[in-house]
């Protein structure tokens, strides 16, 4: 019979990928460092083959073949936790942890409603959330280490399922008297104003950017922000303009020296939606939260 390395194994080994370093590994494995770096030349002895070069004494480097290993851990470790949690589902059916993660630009504002109604309708659940930049979250669907994500499209989300729960407006954020107060915009009102915007990696930067057709590009660098909270700072403080999702004006969070105006039609939106993966064990406790989601949202 050939001799395999235990789960326990290539999981210190995934967390030393991960962390580049043994020290948080073993934090993260719940384990002492001796204790995983003695795990990972077990299974190095087993194997025949080094993973790790420890030529370089400072710097974590894995070997090609220790790449492939981890290649090969990172597609079985999800499979073998579905597995695992599909078992306890068919012994106790909407239980067990559920992984959601969020867009910061909806966290904030959509999380609060939903805390409750998911306790109450799954009171054995243990709900967890992660918020992350969409592709953070796309990435980590397709990896198993989510179960929902709730973000805004149009984003690339792979072969991932989706329904839309409902479509939101940018309302225009400007410093007081840019624009007549009663004033209905249109998105053409905004092209000779400094843009302000959020940081790359944040998918409301490039919805604002493909509904005000600006091309980011070297020579036309808009001022960036790091927060939703950060940018409305910056338009009351002058330094231009933004457009912001309703959800965060109806939270009353605006300074006085902003002016607020709406689009008319068609007006800049973005559409608020679930995404999930097909091939997960959970897919029965995946289908109720989502109905769940829906009805809350």
């Amino acid at each position: 019979m050939i001799n395999l390395p235990t789960l326990r194994q290539l999981q210190y080994l995934l967390n030393l990928f991960e962390t580049k370093n043994f020290s948080k590994a073993a934090q993260l494995s719940h384990v002492t460092q001796p204790t995983l770096s003695q795990a990972i030349q077990e299974m190095e002895t087993l194997l025949g083959t080094k993973v790790l070069d420890r030529t370089k004494r400072k710097v974590v480097t894995f070997t090609p073949f220790g790449l492939d290993v981890i290649a090969t851990t990172q597609k079985i470790m999800p499979e073998l936790d579905a597995m695992i949690d599909s078992a306890r589902q068919m012994q106790e059916p909407l239980s067990g942890v559920m992984q959601i993660g969020i867009i910061p630009t909806i966290a904030p504002y959509l999380l609060p409603q939903l805390l409750t109604p998911l306790q109450k309708h799954f009171p054995k659940m243990n709900f967890q959330f992660t918020e992350e930049t969409s592709d953070n979250l796309i990435e980590k669907l397709t990896a198993g280490k989510i179960d929902i994500a709730l973000m805004a499209l149009p984003f690339e989300i792979k072969s991932l399922n989706h329904v839309i729960l409902f479509e939101e407006e940018f309302i225009c954020a400007s410093p007081r008297n840019t624009f007549n107060k009663s004033q209905r915009l249109s998105i053409h009102d905004l092209d000779d104003k400094k843009l302000l915007l959020l940081q790359d990696g944040h998918c409301l930067r490039d919805h604002i950017l493909s509904a005000c057709s600006k091309v980011d590009n070297d020579s036309d660098q808009p001022l960036r922000a790091t927060s939703l909270q950060t940018l409305i700072q910056m338009v009351g403080q002058g330094y231009g303009l933004t457009l912001l999702p309703e959800m965060m004006i109806k939270q009353g969070v605006t300074p006085k020296t902003v002016d607020l105006h709406y689009f008319g039609k068609p007006a800049p939106s973005r559409n608020i939606s679930l995404v999930w993966r097909d091939r997960s064990y959970k897919k029965t406790n995946i289908k109720a939260v989502i109905k769940t989601l829906k009805k809350t949202l």
